[in-house]
């Protein structure tokens, strides 16, 4: 379990709208601590947030490897936070995506992959893009 998010499930009652009796979605997962710690590590506080992630984007590169996991994440923790209606999703073991309202999803994973890799898209391009496909702008 995450040392600093663990909002891992939501309060169960019976007046959820939802068919599984939840009134909240799943939020702050985290899974992210080796982030924040290499992060610390060089004077960079972020919190989960667009502008955390602006952050985050802007020292990317300089991070030691291996945070794949940890950025995406973050990254998820985020989208969730910043665009109304999404959720978390697990379509196969391990491979944790965010869904947006409209149906639209991300493999978190896979999206820090890419922008770990020098691919073209910054975070923050991502989460637009996301909020995009939701009809809505972060």
């Amino acid at each position: 379990m995450s040392r600093r998010y663990a909002t891992y499930a939501p309060v169960p009652s019976g007046k959820g709208s939802g068919s599984s009796g939840l009134e909240e979605p799943i939020t702050d997962v985290g899974g992210y601590d080796d982030l924040l710690d290499a992060l610390e590590r060089r004077g960079v506080d972020i919190d989960v947030s667009r502008a955390g992630l602006v952050e985050l984007d802007a020292v990317l590169d300089a991070l030691p490897r291996g945070l794949e996991r940890a950025v995406g994440m973050y990254f998820g923790d985020v989208v969730i936070r910043c665009l109304p209606g999404s959720r978390w999703k697990v379509v196969r073991e391990g491979r944790p995506c965010v869904e947006v309202a409209g149906g639209a999803s991300a493999d978190v994973i896979a999206v820090a992959e890419s922008r770990l890799a020098g691919g073209p898209h910054t975070l923050i391009e991502v989460l637009d893009h996301l909020d995009e496909l939701a009809g809505r702008n972060a």
